[in-house]
Protein backbone atom coordinates (compact mmCIF):
# COMPACT_ATOMS: atom_id res chain seq x y z
CA UNK A 1 0.00 0.00 0.00
CA UNK A 2 1.08 2.93 -0.89
CA UNK A 3 -0.81 5.59 0.27
CA UNK A 4 1.28 6.77 2.98
CA UNK A 5 3.85 6.89 0.80
CA UNK A 6 2.29 9.25 -1.73
CA UNK A 7 1.17 11.73 0.77
CA UNK A 8 4.39 12.25 1.99
CA UNK A 9 5.69 13.54 -1.32
CA UNK A 10 2.51 15.74 -1.80
CA UNK A 11 3.04 16.82 1.36
CA UNK A 12 6.87 17.88 0.39
CA UNK A 13 5.64 19.24 -2.46
CA UNK A 14 3.53 21.44 -0.92
CA UNK A 15 6.44 22.57 1.47
CA UNK A 16 8.67 23.21 -1.96
CA UNK A 17 5.75 25.69 -3.35
CA UNK A 18 5.75 27.37 0.22
CA UNK A 19 8.84 28.20 -0.36
CA UNK A 20 8.64 29.35 -3.77
CA UNK A 21 5.74 31.78 -2.30
CA UNK A 22 3.23 29.74 -4.65
CA UNK A 23 -0.30 30.85 -3.58
CA UNK A 24 -3.05 28.24 -3.22
CA UNK A 25 -0.94 24.97 -4.41
CA UNK A 26 0.21 24.46 -1.24
CA UNK A 27 -2.93 23.72 0.45
CA UNK A 28 -4.32 21.93 -2.21
CA UNK A 29 -1.46 19.58 -1.74
CA UNK A 30 -1.86 19.04 1.49
CA UNK A 31 -5.46 18.68 0.90
CA UNK A 32 -4.63 15.93 -1.39
CA UNK A 33 -2.55 13.88 1.25
CA UNK A 34 -4.61 14.51 3.99
CA UNK A 35 -7.62 12.73 2.16
CA UNK A 36 -5.19 9.85 0.45
CA UNK A 37 -3.45 9.19 4.36
CA UNK A 38 -7.09 8.58 5.17
CA UNK A 39 -8.40 6.43 2.35
CA UNK A 40 -9.38 3.15 3.63
CA UNK A 41 -8.52 1.87 0.06
CA UNK A 42 -5.07 1.36 -1.77
CA UNK A 43 -4.34 4.21 -3.96
CA UNK A 44 -2.54 1.83 -6.67
CA UNK A 45 -6.36 0.11 -6.78
CA UNK A 46 -8.41 3.26 -7.03
CA UNK A 47 -5.98 4.06 -9.95
CA UNK A 48 -6.59 0.86 -11.69
CA UNK A 49 -10.33 2.12 -11.91
CA UNK A 50 -9.50 4.94 -12.63
CA UNK A 51 -10.70 6.61 -10.00
CA UNK A 52 -8.16 9.07 -8.58
CA UNK A 53 -10.00 12.39 -9.03
CA UNK A 54 -12.62 11.06 -7.04
CA UNK A 55 -10.37 11.28 -4.03
CA UNK A 56 -11.01 14.70 -2.13
CA UNK A 57 -8.39 17.45 -3.33
CA UNK A 58 -7.52 15.47 -6.03
CA UNK A 59 -7.93 17.63 -9.34
CA UNK A 60 -6.81 16.76 -12.88
CA UNK A 61 -3.23 18.09 -12.20
CA UNK A 62 -2.51 16.27 -8.96
CA UNK A 63 -3.62 12.97 -10.19
CA UNK A 64 -1.67 13.09 -13.47
CA UNK A 65 0.86 13.48 -10.75
CA UNK A 66 0.12 10.61 -8.83
CA UNK A 67 -0.58 8.33 -11.68
CA UNK A 68 3.02 8.63 -12.63
CA UNK A 69 4.42 7.91 -9.37
CA UNK A 70 2.89 5.03 -9.35
CA UNK A 71 3.22 3.80 -12.74
CA UNK A 72 7.27 4.83 -12.92
CA UNK A 73 7.85 4.69 -9.13
CA UNK A 74 9.05 8.16 -9.19
CA UNK A 75 7.62 11.84 -10.33
CA UNK A 76 9.84 14.10 -12.57
CA UNK A 77 7.99 17.58 -10.86
CA UNK A 78 9.10 16.59 -7.58
CA UNK A 79 12.67 15.61 -8.32
CA UNK A 80 12.95 19.57 -10.20
CA UNK A 81 11.68 20.53 -6.87
CA UNK A 82 13.73 18.64 -4.97
CA UNK A 83 16.99 19.41 -7.07
CA UNK A 84 16.44 23.18 -7.23
CA UNK A 85 16.36 23.17 -3.33
CA UNK A 86 18.82 20.31 -2.24
CA UNK A 87 17.00 20.09 1.67
CA UNK A 88 15.95 17.29 3.21
CA UNK A 89 12.73 19.15 3.86
CA UNK A 90 10.05 16.61 5.46
CA UNK A 91 13.19 16.66 8.35
CA UNK A 92 14.29 20.08 9.04
CA UNK A 93 10.45 21.51 9.37
CA UNK A 94 9.81 18.34 11.46
CA UNK A 95 11.63 20.94 14.42
CA UNK A 96 8.88 22.96 15.71
CA UNK A 97 8.98 26.52 14.92
CA UNK A 98 10.96 26.03 11.48
CA UNK A 99 8.80 25.97 8.68
CA UNK A 100 10.00 25.67 4.73
CA UNK A 101 10.83 29.10 4.87
CA UNK A 102 12.96 29.28 7.34
CA UNK A 103 14.31 25.94 5.59
CA UNK A 104 14.77 27.85 2.52
CA UNK A 105 16.38 30.62 4.54
CA UNK A 106 19.17 28.31 6.57
CA UNK A 107 19.77 26.59 3.07
CA UNK A 108 20.98 29.41 1.59
CA UNK A 109 22.78 31.06 4.24
CA UNK A 110 24.41 28.14 5.81
CA UNK A 111 23.89 26.04 3.66
CA UNK A 112 22.17 23.69 5.98
CA UNK A 113 20.67 20.17 4.40
CA UNK A 114 19.68 17.61 7.15
CA UNK A 115 19.10 17.40 10.56
CA UNK A 116 22.80 16.96 11.57
CA UNK A 117 23.62 20.09 9.38
CA UNK A 118 20.53 21.98 11.55
CA UNK A 119 22.19 20.82 15.64
CA UNK A 120 25.70 21.37 14.20
CA UNK A 121 25.29 25.03 12.91
CA UNK A 122 23.26 26.03 16.21
CA UNK A 123 25.72 24.12 18.76
CA UNK A 124 28.27 26.36 16.89
CA UNK A 125 26.10 29.39 17.77
CA UNK A 126 25.73 30.66 13.73
CA UNK A 127 21.72 30.52 13.49
CA UNK A 128 21.25 33.06 16.03
CA UNK A 129 24.20 35.47 14.01
CA UNK A 130 21.55 35.39 10.66
CA UNK A 131 19.11 38.37 10.46
CA UNK A 132 15.51 37.24 11.84
CA UNK A 133 17.00 34.85 14.23
CA UNK A 134 18.54 35.43 17.52
CA UNK A 135 19.53 33.54 20.28
CA UNK A 136 15.80 32.49 21.18
CA UNK A 137 15.28 30.88 17.76
CA UNK A 138 18.49 29.19 17.71
CA UNK A 139 17.27 27.99 21.53
CA UNK A 140 14.44 26.61 20.43
CA UNK A 141 16.02 24.76 17.75
CA UNK A 142 18.34 23.01 20.05
CA UNK A 143 15.64 22.30 22.53
CA UNK A 144 13.71 20.31 20.13
CA UNK A 145 16.13 19.07 17.60
CA UNK A 146 16.18 15.70 19.93
CA UNK A 147 12.25 15.07 19.28
CA UNK A 148 12.31 15.93 15.68
CA UNK A 149 15.14 13.48 15.55
CA UNK A 150 13.13 10.83 17.02
CA UNK A 151 10.27 11.19 14.46
CA UNK A 152 12.52 10.40 12.18
CA UNK A 153 12.77 6.95 13.75
CA UNK A 154 9.32 6.78 14.56
CA UNK A 155 6.21 6.62 13.03
CA UNK A 156 2.58 7.75 13.93
CA UNK A 157 0.53 4.59 14.78
CA UNK A 158 -2.03 6.33 12.34
CA UNK A 159 0.20 6.51 9.66
CA UNK A 160 2.05 3.23 10.19
CA UNK A 161 -1.55 0.83 10.78
CA UNK A 162 -2.37 1.10 7.21
CA UNK A 163 0.41 -0.10 6.21
CA UNK A 164 1.21 -2.92 8.78
CA UNK A 165 -2.35 -4.00 8.39
CA UNK A 166 -2.07 -4.65 5.08
CA UNK A 167 1.41 -6.60 5.33
CA UNK A 168 -0.13 -8.40 7.86
CA UNK A 169 -3.72 -9.31 6.21
CA UNK A 170 -1.56 -10.18 3.21
CA UNK A 171 0.54 -12.89 5.13
CA UNK A 172 -2.77 -13.88 6.97
CA UNK A 173 -3.78 -15.06 3.24
CA UNK A 174 -0.41 -16.79 2.07
CA UNK A 175 -0.64 -20.30 2.52
CA UNK A 176 3.17 -20.50 3.41
CA UNK A 177 2.34 -18.46 6.75
CA UNK A 178 -0.32 -20.88 9.48
CA UNK A 179 0.16 -17.38 12.50
CA UNK A 180 1.31 -14.58 12.10
CA UNK A 181 0.43 -11.13 14.06
CA UNK A 182 2.39 -8.03 14.51
CA UNK A 183 3.76 -8.00 18.06
CA UNK A 184 6.03 -4.74 19.78
CA UNK A 185 4.20 -1.47 20.64
CA UNK A 186 2.48 -2.32 17.51
CA UNK A 187 0.42 -4.27 19.28
CA UNK A 188 0.07 -2.37 22.05
CA UNK A 189 -0.71 0.30 20.29
CA UNK A 190 1.32 2.96 21.59
CA UNK A 191 1.07 6.40 19.77
CA UNK A 192 4.50 5.92 18.15
CA UNK A 193 5.97 2.68 16.56
CA UNK A 194 10.03 2.13 15.63
CA UNK A 195 10.33 -0.93 13.24
CA UNK A 196 7.09 -3.47 12.85
CA UNK A 197 7.84 -6.85 14.21
CA UNK A 198 5.90 -9.88 13.14
CA UNK A 199 5.53 -12.93 15.00
CA UNK A 200 4.66 -16.04 12.63
CA UNK A 201 4.66 -19.93 12.24
CA UNK A 202 5.43 -21.87 9.37
CA UNK A 203 5.44 -25.23 8.04
CA UNK A 204 8.28 -24.22 5.78
CA UNK A 205 10.15 -21.41 7.10
CA UNK A 206 11.96 -20.97 3.96
CA UNK A 207 9.16 -20.59 1.41
CA UNK A 208 7.64 -18.49 4.18
CA UNK A 209 10.85 -15.82 4.03
CA UNK A 210 11.01 -15.82 0.25
CA UNK A 211 7.44 -14.34 -0.21
CA UNK A 212 7.90 -12.17 3.37
CA UNK A 213 10.98 -10.95 0.93
CA UNK A 214 9.54 -10.73 -2.06
CA UNK A 215 6.36 -9.24 -1.48
CA UNK A 216 5.42 -6.22 -3.74
CA UNK A 217 5.71 -3.66 -1.20
CA UNK A 218 9.09 -4.41 -0.15
CA UNK A 219 11.49 -1.59 -1.48
CA UNK A 220 14.69 -2.94 0.51
CA UNK A 221 15.95 -6.44 2.18
CA UNK A 222 18.05 -5.47 4.63
CA UNK A 223 18.77 -8.96 6.22
CA UNK A 224 17.46 -12.66 5.06
CA UNK A 225 17.73 -15.92 7.45
CA UNK A 226 16.00 -19.24 7.71
CA UNK A 227 14.23 -18.03 10.96
CA UNK A 228 14.43 -14.05 11.22
CA UNK A 229 14.58 -11.41 7.89
CA UNK A 230 14.26 -7.55 7.90
CA UNK A 231 12.76 -5.50 5.06
CA UNK A 232 11.83 -1.84 3.88
CA UNK A 233 8.38 -1.28 2.46
CA UNK A 234 6.54 1.44 1.09
CA UNK A 235 6.56 4.55 3.26
CA UNK A 236 9.73 4.14 4.98
CA UNK A 237 8.33 1.37 7.22
CA UNK A 238 11.43 -1.30 8.76
CA UNK A 239 9.44 -4.48 9.38
CA UNK A 240 10.79 -7.84 10.89
CA UNK A 241 9.73 -11.00 10.55
CA UNK A 242 10.66 -13.79 13.26
CA UNK A 243 9.18 -17.35 12.35
CA UNK A 244 9.02 -19.18 15.61
CA UNK A 245 8.33 -22.74 16.21
CA UNK A 246 4.35 -23.61 17.10
CA UNK A 247 4.60 -25.08 20.05
CA UNK A 248 6.08 -21.48 21.43
CA UNK A 249 4.28 -19.36 19.55
CA UNK A 250 2.05 -18.11 22.78
CA UNK A 251 5.41 -17.63 25.17
CA UNK A 252 7.18 -16.13 21.95
CA UNK A 253 4.07 -13.61 22.15
CA UNK A 254 4.07 -12.54 25.49
CA UNK A 255 7.94 -11.96 25.11
CA UNK A 256 7.66 -9.53 21.65
CA UNK A 257 4.57 -7.64 22.57
CA UNK A 258 6.37 -6.88 26.07
CA UNK A 259 6.70 -4.30 27.16
CA UNK A 260 10.18 -4.97 28.14
CA UNK A 261 9.00 -3.64 32.02
CA UNK A 262 6.00 -5.64 31.56
CA UNK A 263 8.19 -8.52 30.40
CA UNK A 264 10.14 -8.14 33.54
CA UNK A 265 7.15 -8.22 35.76
CA UNK A 266 6.23 -11.65 34.85
CA UNK A 267 9.20 -12.74 35.03
CA UNK A 268 9.63 -12.00 38.69
CA UNK A 269 6.22 -13.44 39.00
CA UNK A 270 7.56 -16.87 37.65
CA UNK A 271 11.22 -16.82 39.43
CA UNK A 272 8.56 -16.27 42.95
CA UNK A 273 7.27 -20.10 42.20
CA UNK A 274 10.57 -21.21 41.40
CA UNK A 275 9.83 -21.24 37.31
CA UNK A 276 11.26 -19.34 34.48
CA UNK A 277 9.65 -17.31 31.56
CA UNK A 278 11.29 -16.40 28.78
CA UNK A 279 10.31 -16.54 24.86
CA UNK A 280 10.58 -20.48 24.43
CA UNK A 281 7.69 -20.96 27.29
CA UNK A 282 7.66 -21.08 30.84
CA UNK A 283 9.47 -23.71 32.58
CA UNK A 284 9.29 -25.28 36.45
CA UNK A 285 13.13 -24.97 37.13
CA UNK A 286 13.10 -26.34 40.56
CA UNK A 287 14.94 -29.51 39.61
CA UNK A 288 17.55 -27.80 37.24
CA UNK A 289 20.66 -27.84 38.09
CA UNK A 290 23.26 -24.19 37.63
CA UNK A 291 25.23 -26.07 34.81
CA UNK A 292 22.13 -26.69 32.94
CA UNK A 293 21.82 -23.32 31.24
CA UNK A 294 19.87 -23.89 28.12
CA UNK A 295 17.19 -22.06 27.81
CA UNK A 296 14.43 -24.63 27.33
CA UNK A 297 15.99 -26.39 30.32
CA UNK A 298 13.47 -27.64 32.78
CA UNK A 299 9.71 -28.96 32.59
CA UNK A 300 8.14 -26.91 30.36
CA UNK A 301 4.77 -26.05 32.22
CA UNK A 302 3.08 -23.22 29.32
CA UNK A 303 3.98 -22.25 25.90
CA UNK A 304 1.33 -22.74 23.01
CA UNK A 305 -0.75 -20.00 23.83
CA UNK A 306 -0.61 -16.98 25.16
CA UNK A 307 -3.85 -17.42 27.46
CA UNK A 308 -1.96 -20.93 28.47
CA UNK A 309 1.15 -18.76 29.90
CA UNK A 310 -0.89 -15.93 31.55
CA UNK A 311 -3.49 -18.62 33.26
CA UNK A 312 -0.65 -21.08 34.74
CA UNK A 313 0.94 -17.44 35.76
CA UNK A 314 -2.43 -17.91 37.89
CA UNK A 315 -3.27 -14.19 35.97
CA UNK A 316 -6.26 -13.19 33.91
CA UNK A 317 -5.16 -13.08 30.11
CA UNK A 318 -3.86 -9.26 29.87
CA UNK A 319 -5.12 -7.19 26.76
CA UNK A 320 -1.94 -5.69 24.82
CA UNK A 321 -2.62 -2.41 25.47
CA UNK A 322 -2.17 -2.82 28.78
CA UNK A 323 0.97 -4.23 29.44
CA UNK A 324 3.05 -1.34 30.34
CA UNK A 325 3.91 -2.27 33.94
CA UNK A 326 1.06 0.03 35.69
CA UNK A 327 -0.38 -2.20 37.90
CA UNK A 328 -2.00 -4.73 35.11
CA UNK A 329 -0.55 -7.67 36.45
CA UNK A 330 -2.03 -7.23 40.17
CA UNK A 331 -4.70 -6.63 38.66
CA UNK A 332 -4.86 -9.79 36.77
CA UNK A 333 -3.84 -11.64 39.46
CA UNK A 334 -6.99 -9.98 41.55
CA UNK A 335 -9.27 -10.88 38.78
CA UNK A 336 -9.29 -7.01 38.46
CA UNK A 337 -8.69 -6.02 35.20
CA UNK A 338 -11.19 -3.34 33.55
CA UNK A 339 -13.60 -4.58 30.81
CA UNK A 340 -12.33 -2.26 27.93
CA UNK A 341 -14.24 -0.94 25.96
CA UNK A 342 -14.66 -1.54 22.54
CA UNK A 343 -14.80 0.27 19.14
CA UNK A 344 -18.68 -1.48 18.35
CA UNK A 345 -19.91 0.21 21.72
CA UNK A 346 -19.44 3.83 20.26
CA UNK A 347 -22.28 5.27 18.69
CA UNK A 348 -21.63 8.70 17.90
CA UNK A 349 -18.88 10.68 16.89
CA UNK A 350 -18.44 13.96 18.64
CA UNK A 351 -15.83 16.58 16.81
CA UNK A 352 -15.61 16.47 12.72
CA UNK A 353 -15.41 18.80 10.32
CA UNK A 354 -16.86 19.86 6.89
CA UNK A 355 -16.21 22.25 4.13
CA UNK A 356 -17.56 25.16 5.98
CA UNK A 357 -14.22 25.71 7.33
CA UNK A 358 -11.59 24.09 6.99
CA UNK A 359 -12.50 20.12 6.50
CA UNK A 360 -13.12 19.01 2.64
CA UNK A 361 -16.12 17.05 2.79
CA UNK A 362 -20.25 18.67 3.23
CA UNK A 363 -22.35 18.41 6.28
CA UNK A 364 -24.48 15.42 3.90
CA UNK A 365 -21.39 14.14 2.84
CA UNK A 366 -19.91 13.22 6.73
CA UNK A 367 -23.43 12.60 7.76
CA UNK A 368 -23.53 9.80 5.19
CA UNK A 369 -20.18 8.68 5.68
CA UNK A 370 -21.01 8.32 9.88
CA UNK A 371 -24.02 6.40 8.89
CA UNK A 372 -22.55 3.91 6.58
CA UNK A 373 -20.20 3.34 9.68
CA UNK A 374 -23.34 2.70 11.63
CA UNK A 375 -23.12 5.46 13.76
CA UNK A 376 -26.25 6.87 15.74
CA UNK A 377 -25.13 10.37 16.28
CA UNK A 378 -22.28 12.90 14.98
CA UNK A 379 -21.67 16.58 15.95
CA UNK A 380 -20.85 19.29 13.18
CA UNK A 381 -18.01 21.20 14.88
CA UNK A 382 -16.78 23.80 12.82
CA UNK A 383 -14.33 26.37 13.84
CA UNK A 384 -15.33 29.75 15.35
CA UNK A 385 -14.07 33.06 13.64
CA UNK A 386 -11.00 33.34 15.84
CA UNK A 387 -9.25 30.11 15.60
CA UNK A 388 -5.69 30.83 14.07
CA UNK A 389 -6.50 28.80 11.05
CA UNK A 390 -7.34 29.52 7.02
CA UNK A 391 -11.19 29.08 7.20
CA UNK A 392 -13.58 29.84 9.76
CA UNK A 393 -17.03 30.55 10.10
CA UNK A 394 -18.73 34.19 10.43
CA UNK A 395 -21.96 35.46 11.10
CA UNK A 396 -23.12 34.31 7.45
CA UNK A 397 -21.83 30.95 6.86
CA UNK A 398 -22.96 29.33 10.55
CA UNK A 399 -26.63 30.43 9.58
CA UNK A 400 -25.93 28.77 6.36
CA UNK A 401 -24.75 25.27 8.20
CA UNK A 402 -27.01 25.56 10.81
CA UNK A 403 -30.19 25.40 8.28
CA UNK A 404 -27.55 22.71 6.42
CA UNK A 405 -27.77 20.75 9.54
CA UNK A 406 -31.05 21.26 10.26
CA UNK A 407 -31.89 19.43 6.31
CA UNK A 408 -29.47 16.90 6.33
CA UNK A 409 -30.86 15.52 10.25
CA UNK A 410 -34.19 15.45 8.23
CA UNK A 411 -33.34 13.44 5.63
CA UNK A 412 -30.99 10.95 6.89
CA UNK A 413 -30.91 7.99 9.09
CA UNK A 414 -28.60 9.38 11.62
CA UNK A 415 -28.85 12.41 14.09
CA UNK A 416 -26.96 15.33 13.04
CA UNK A 417 -25.78 17.77 15.93
CA UNK A 418 -24.91 21.29 15.41
CA UNK A 419 -22.32 22.19 17.15
CA UNK A 420 -18.85 24.74 16.79
CA UNK A 421 -15.40 24.63 18.14
CA UNK A 422 -14.62 27.35 19.81
CA UNK A 423 -10.88 29.00 20.66
CA UNK A 424 -10.61 29.50 24.51
CA UNK A 425 -8.70 32.63 24.41
CA UNK A 426 -7.19 35.27 27.21
CA UNK A 427 -10.79 36.84 26.95
CA UNK A 428 -12.27 34.05 27.06
CA UNK A 429 -14.74 31.45 24.33
CA UNK A 430 -14.24 33.38 20.94
CA UNK A 431 -17.89 32.95 19.37
CA UNK A 432 -20.65 35.43 19.05
CA UNK A 433 -22.84 34.89 22.36
CA UNK A 434 -26.13 34.63 20.02
CA UNK A 435 -24.62 30.96 18.66
CA UNK A 436 -24.31 29.72 22.11
CA UNK A 437 -27.78 28.57 22.34
CA UNK A 438 -28.44 27.64 18.44
CA UNK A 439 -25.52 25.10 19.50
CA UNK A 440 -26.80 21.53 20.54
CA UNK A 441 -23.22 21.16 22.29
CA UNK A 442 -20.45 23.46 22.49
CA UNK A 443 -16.77 22.26 22.21
CA UNK A 444 -13.84 24.18 23.33
CA UNK A 445 -10.03 23.85 22.94
CA UNK A 446 -6.71 25.51 22.06
CA UNK A 447 -4.77 26.17 19.58
CA UNK A 448 -1.89 28.48 20.80
CA UNK A 449 0.15 27.91 23.72
CA UNK A 450 -0.09 30.62 26.06
CA UNK A 451 2.21 31.12 29.18
CA UNK A 452 -0.19 30.14 31.68
CA UNK A 453 -2.83 28.07 29.60
CA UNK A 454 -4.11 26.44 32.78
CA UNK A 455 -6.08 29.37 34.34
CA UNK A 456 -6.90 30.55 30.80
CA UNK A 457 -8.68 27.00 30.81
CA UNK A 458 -10.32 26.85 33.64
CA UNK A 459 -11.35 30.38 33.90
CA UNK A 460 -13.01 29.33 30.38
CA UNK A 461 -14.55 26.01 31.69
CA UNK A 462 -16.09 27.51 35.01
CA UNK A 463 -17.22 30.99 32.87
CA UNK A 464 -18.47 29.74 29.57
CA UNK A 465 -21.26 27.05 28.30
CA UNK A 466 -18.28 24.16 27.26
CA UNK A 467 -19.23 21.32 27.12
CA UNK A 468 -16.62 19.11 25.37
CA UNK A 469 -12.88 20.45 26.05
CA UNK A 470 -11.16 19.06 22.90
CA UNK A 471 -7.51 17.59 22.33
CA UNK A 472 -6.71 18.81 25.84
CA UNK A 473 -3.15 19.37 25.75
CA UNK A 474 -3.00 21.11 22.01
CA UNK A 475 0.05 18.67 21.09
CA UNK A 476 1.32 17.22 18.18
CA UNK A 477 3.05 14.47 18.36
CA UNK A 478 6.66 14.07 16.83
CA UNK A 479 6.07 18.47 16.05
CA UNK A 480 4.91 20.32 18.66
CA UNK A 481 5.11 20.04 22.62
CA UNK A 482 1.94 19.59 24.81
CA UNK A 483 0.61 22.55 26.89
CA UNK A 484 2.48 23.22 30.01
CA UNK A 485 -1.09 22.06 32.24
CA UNK A 486 -1.96 21.42 35.23
CA UNK A 487 -3.80 18.31 34.32
CA UNK A 488 -4.98 17.39 37.74
CA UNK A 489 -6.46 20.80 37.88
CA UNK A 490 -8.20 21.29 34.73
CA UNK A 491 -9.73 17.44 34.67
CA UNK A 492 -11.12 18.50 38.05
CA UNK A 493 -12.65 21.77 37.16
CA UNK A 494 -14.04 20.09 34.11
CA UNK A 495 -15.81 17.48 36.16
CA UNK A 496 -17.17 19.99 38.56
CA UNK A 497 -18.72 21.97 35.85
CA UNK A 498 -19.88 18.51 34.14
CA UNK A 499 -17.54 19.33 31.33
CA UNK A 500 -16.43 15.88 29.20
CA UNK A 501 -12.73 15.50 28.50
CA UNK A 502 -11.87 14.53 24.69
CA UNK A 503 -9.61 11.61 23.87
CA UNK A 504 -8.82 12.58 19.86
CA UNK A 505 -8.30 9.97 17.56
CA UNK A 506 -6.58 12.00 15.14
CA UNK A 507 -2.99 10.23 14.85
CA UNK A 508 -0.76 13.29 15.52
CA UNK A 509 -2.74 14.20 18.53
CA UNK A 510 -4.13 11.11 20.34
CA UNK A 511 -4.91 13.90 23.33
CA UNK A 512 -5.49 13.17 26.23
CA UNK A 513 -2.54 10.95 26.68
CA UNK A 514 -3.32 7.78 27.63
CA UNK A 515 -1.09 8.10 30.66
CA UNK A 516 -3.05 10.94 32.17
CA UNK A 517 -6.74 9.21 30.92
CA UNK A 518 -5.82 6.64 33.56
CA UNK A 519 -4.55 8.10 36.29
CA UNK A 520 -7.95 10.69 35.77
CA UNK A 521 -10.18 7.67 34.85
CA UNK A 522 -12.43 8.21 37.38
CA UNK A 523 -11.86 11.52 38.26
CA UNK A 524 -13.56 12.66 34.90
CA UNK A 525 -15.93 11.60 32.05
CA UNK A 526 -14.66 11.00 28.72
CA UNK A 527 -15.51 11.47 24.75
CA UNK A 528 -13.68 9.76 22.10
CA UNK A 529 -13.93 11.89 19.00
CA UNK A 530 -12.33 11.94 15.54
CA UNK A 531 -11.68 15.32 14.70
CA UNK A 532 -11.92 14.24 11.22
CA UNK A 533 -11.76 16.73 8.06
CA UNK A 534 -12.65 14.06 5.98
CA UNK A 535 -15.31 10.95 5.36
CA UNK A 536 -11.96 8.95 5.43
CA UNK A 537 -10.87 10.35 8.43
CA UNK A 538 -13.81 8.98 10.34
CA UNK A 539 -12.57 5.87 10.36
CA UNK A 540 -9.84 6.93 13.01
CA UNK A 541 -12.05 6.31 15.87
CA UNK A 542 -9.94 2.89 16.25
CA UNK A 543 -7.23 4.61 17.29
CA UNK A 544 -8.82 7.21 20.03
CA UNK A 545 -10.77 3.60 21.33
CA UNK A 546 -7.19 2.00 21.67
CA UNK A 547 -5.93 4.76 23.95
CA UNK A 548 -9.34 4.79 26.17
CA UNK A 549 -7.91 1.31 26.37
CA UNK A 550 -4.86 2.10 27.34
CA UNK A 551 -5.87 4.43 29.70
CA UNK A 552 -7.92 1.65 31.42
CA UNK A 553 -10.98 3.30 29.83
CA UNK A 554 -14.41 0.90 30.34
CA UNK A 555 -17.46 1.81 28.32
CA UNK A 556 -19.19 3.83 31.17
CA UNK A 557 -16.52 6.05 31.10
CA UNK A 558 -16.60 7.22 27.66
CA UNK A 559 -19.92 9.05 27.21
CA UNK A 560 -20.49 8.49 23.31
CA UNK A 561 -21.14 4.72 24.01
CA UNK A 562 -24.56 6.05 25.28
CA UNK A 563 -27.55 6.45 23.99
CA UNK A 564 -28.33 10.01 22.33
CA UNK A 565 -30.74 10.82 24.65
CA UNK A 566 -28.24 9.48 27.98
CA UNK A 567 -25.44 11.46 26.30
CA UNK A 568 -27.62 15.08 26.24
CA UNK A 569 -28.92 14.45 29.52
CA UNK A 570 -25.35 14.42 31.01
CA UNK A 571 -25.03 17.81 29.37
CA UNK A 572 -27.89 19.45 30.46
Amino acid sequence: MKNQEIATVLREIADFLEIREVEYKPRAYRTAARNIESLSEDIEDRHARGKLQEIGGVGESIGEKIAEYLETGELEYYEDLKADLPVDIEAITSVEGVGPKTAKKLYLELDIRTLDDLESAAEKGEIADLEGFGEKSQQNILDHIGRAKESQERMLLGRAFPIAEDIESRLHDDDAFDQVDIVGSFRRRRPTVGDIDILATASDPKTAMEHFCTHDDVKEVLSRGETKSSVVVSGALRMDLRIVDEKEYGSALVYFTGSKDHNITLRNWAIDRNWKLNEYGLFDVSGVGAAEGSQRAGERLASETEADVYDTLDLTWIPPELREDTGEVDAAAAEDLPNLIELDEVRGDLQLHTDYSDGSHSVREMAEAAAERELEYILVTDHGPHAPIPSTLDEETFEEQVADVEAVDEDLNITVLQGIEAEITEDGLEIPESWHDRCDLIVAGMHSTPSDPTEQIVDALAEFPIDIFVHPSNRLINEREPLDLDTETVIETAAEENVAIEINAQPQRLDLDWASVKEYRDTGQYVVSTDAHTTGELDFMHLGVAQARRGWCEASNVLNTHSLDDLLSFFE
